[in-house]
């Protein structure tokens, strides 16, 4: 019991905060939220010496007070709990690309059309595919074009500054860059989840962006969702070609020209 007493103790001792300690975090916190750079450290604590900051800094870091995200970016413990469960990883996201836009699951989440929410947190950039990893979660990029990085929202959570896609543009990257069946079964649901929340006209101009098999595949769901589509269909109706909703596809829709499953109008 002592020895275990004593280990406790020793805890304690190593993440208990100085009064200069709480001071500095807490300013932080109130200036920048519970993300801040080395630069803004080093612009709060102007008066302590490059080296000084250096050190401070790793040994709030040992007692677990602040935490790295990359290099030069730290994440800052809630004072009342001494976790960081209270950074939203919406804004975790961007410090990883920042420009960059959340999408796919956690973008609907945000919109209210997502409950269960997996362990990896998909965005969309300029840039080469990249992954990262931050407490619990992955944080995937996937490259899109540049014309392609609209659609999204500016939002502050949790006093951190975070780019969310609208529903309109998470469903269709969801079919832009997932192609399996899982995925058009899910964008069936979430189209018919939405219903009036779903912005036709925003659809249609947001799809213009994407290539015409994401076109078509979109303007069929909406379809058989009971979805406006004929803004979307305007897009496309006299473009040659067709397309594929599922590997299993046999069955030929000939306004989307488009093969899909029986299953889907049953």
């Amino acid at each position: 019991m002592k020895v275990s007493i004593n280990r406790n103790l020793r805890v304690m001792k190593k993440t208990i905060l100085s009064k200069k300690d709480l001071e500095i975090l807490g300013e932080t916190i109130s200036r920048h939220g519970y993300i801040v750079s080395f630069d803004d450290l080093r612009v709060l604590l102007k008066d302590i010496s490059y080296n000084a900051l250096k050190k401070r800094i790793r040994l709030l870091v040992q007692r677990g007070w602040l935490i790295r995200i990359k290099r030069g970016v730290y994440a800052v413990a809630s004072l009342e709990s001494h976790s960081f469960s209270n950074i939203p990883p919406l804004a975790i996201s961007r410090v990883f690309v920042p420009d960059s836009y959340v999408s796919f699951e956690f973008a609907l989440n945000y919109h209210g059309h997502f409950d269960q929410l997996p362990d990896t947190v998909t965005a969309v950039s300029t840039s080469n595919p990249k992954t990262y990893r931050f407490q619990n979660l992955e944080y995937r990029f996937v490259k899109a074009k540049p014309e392609m990085m609209t659609g999204y929202v500016e939002i502050t959570i949790d006093g951190q500054k975070a780019r969310v896609a609208e529903i309109e543009k998470a469903l269709l990257d969801f079919l832009h860059f997932r192609k399996d069946s899982y995925t058009v079964d899910l964008v069936l649901e979430k189209l018919k989840e939405a219903g009036t929340d779903l912005d036709s006209k925003k659809l249609a101009d947001h799809a213009k962006l994407y290539p015409i098999t994401v076109q078509r595949r979109m303007g069929f769901l909406l379809d058989i969702a009971g979805i406006d589509s004929n803004k979307l269909y305007e897009n496309i109706k006299n473009t040659p070609g067709f397309a594929k909703l599922t590997k299993n596809s046999t069955i030929f829709n000939a306004k989307w020209r488009l093969y899909f499953e029986d299953r889907f109008v049953k």
